[in-house]
């Protein structure tokens, strides 16, 4: 076991990234219309970012190239099914409680999954949201870590259908939609973070490459949404999954936007499995905003809440070092380990 203080832990090295290829099969899908100064010669060139797409940027009618149905539901497999279902039910009941501690004391040994997030709330029940998600293509969650890191996670309000989550577990790293209002809830579509979705759906945002999403209600009389990505190829939005149910539009409650972990304990490490393989990475969610009554709106402190970053423990998240930032209030959350 190593030792309980945190000066006398050795220093990491960040591990071997790599980018995980994988051969995606593209799924028929029925699009809906939307509603309505010089840097010195020796510093390195920072890419151009593209113009950020708007929700009102073209639909393209095509479909983003995904796994889905069940192709979508055996590749994430029954354990991160099974965690996302229970997060679900967790935050329906008011379950989403913050503990307190210091990153000075130990991390104690647990058994059993580590569950922790930490983000942005809307408080208003929304049409719509639309983010800038980082990826790491890098990390590599190795086989028979049981660890899984859902960053970015977006719900935009309780009455939509679809959660739009970038998950790295050791099946591969992943965008993927989550059908909330399937009679089975689970994941409806999978794009893999490889090479094509990389070119195709990411630009550079802060030095990382990051997609844009649109989840939004496109019927609501039927309660229909569509998650749709920013393809940079064409100028407009293609779609990773639709899904309606006229059901949840009774839903109070609002969505959220955030950094979450299942972790088990590695006792040769002293803290979660997925540390390791996370570390000098970053994760942003950053230009939030919610459609409410046909307008585009900023999250901001008046409409969503966030736990001060300086009140979140990496402990809490069973890692170390792990840092909390607020870059805009409440529109731009970063994790950093």
């Amino acid at each position: 076991m190593p030792s309980s203080s945190l000066s006398a832990r050795p220093s990491r090295r960040s591990p071997l990234r790599r980018v995980a290829v994988a051969v995606v099969a593209a799924g028929a899908l029925l699009v809906p219309a939307l509603p309505g100064s010089a840097s010195a010669a020796s510093a390195p060139v920072e890419p151009v970012a593209a113009a950020r797409p708007t929700p009102e940027s073209p639909v393209s009618g095509k479909a983003v190239p995904a796994l889905r149905g069940d192709a979508a539901r055996a590749a994430a497999g029954a354990e991160l099914s099974a965690q996302v279902l229970k997060r679900g039910e967790e935050f329906q009941a008011g379950h989403e409680q913050r503990r307190a501690s210091a990153d000075a004391v130990p991390l104690p040994p647990w058994s059993g999954s580590l569950h922790s997030v930490w983000g942005t709330f809307p408080t208003v029940v929304s049409d719509g949201a639309q983010a800038t998600h980082t990826v790491n293509p890098g990390i590599s969650i190795p086989s028979g870590n049981p660890d899984v890191v859902y960053a970015p996670t977006l719900v935009p309000s309780g009455k939509t259908c679809i959660e739009v989550t970038t998950f790295y577990w050791q099946g591969g790293n992943g965008v993927g939609a989550w059908d909330w209002c399937a009679a089975s809830p689970g994941f409806a579509a999978v794009a893999w973070i490889d090479s094509t979705f990389l070119s195709t759906y990411t630009t550079t945002f802060q030095g990382l490459p990051a997609y844009e999403v649109l989840d939004v209600q496109t019927n609501a009389l039927t309660n229909s949404w569509t998650a749709y990505l920013y393809n940079y190829t064409t100028s407009s939005w293609d779609a990773l999954f639709t899904s309606a149910d006229p059901v949840k539009l009774i839903d109070p409650h609002g969505g959220w936007s955030m950094f979450e972990v299942y972790t088990e304990y590695n006792s040769a490490t002293g803290e979660g499995y997925y540390c390791t393989e996370t570390y000098g990475t970053q994760f942003h969610a950053a230009n939030l905003q919610v459609k409410l009554n046909g307008t585009w709106t900023a999250l901001t402190t008046a409409n969503s809440s966030v736990t001060p970053p300086g009140s979140v423990s990496s402990t809490d998240f069973g890692c170390y070092g792990l840092s909390f930032t607020l870059q805009t209030a409440n529109s731009h959350w970063q994790v950093s380990h």
